[in-house]
């Protein structure tokens, strides 16, 4: 549960970014992540790909850059292209000694 909620404020992020929820640019380099197959346990796998350049047909030709893993508590444990600070804003924030709501979720919204 947790896991989707970091996945669905990345997509806004990206929205935001590039009008696409899966692609965004970071130090002049678009990137583009592809969710792959969840484990039993909740976890999110993926890959990300770097755009390479274009093909004499106009083509764009993506290259593999690195993997996604969301924990199901929705941390982020890999993002490959996507700052560390900049992740931790997707991710829930727990707070121990509030028992009743012990989880906030960040909320952003597409622009």
């Amino acid at each position: 549960m947790y896991a989707e909620h970091t996945l669905t404020q990345l997509k806004l992020w990206c929205i935001a970014q590039s009008k696409d929820e899966q692609i965004w640019t970071n130090k002049g380099t678009t990137y583009f992540w592809n969710r792959g197959k969840d484990t039993s346990t909740g976890l999110i796998n993926g890959v990300v790909r770097k755009l390479a350049g274009v093909d004499a047909s106009g083509a764009k030709i993506w290259v593999v850059a690195g993997s996604i893993k969301i924990d199901p508590t929705g941390k982020i444990l890999r993002f490959t292209g996507i700052p560390k600070k900049v992740q931790k804003t997707f991710e829930p924030t727990v707070h121990e000694t509030n028992t009743n709501n012990p989880v906030d979720f960040p909320v952003l919204e597409a622009v």
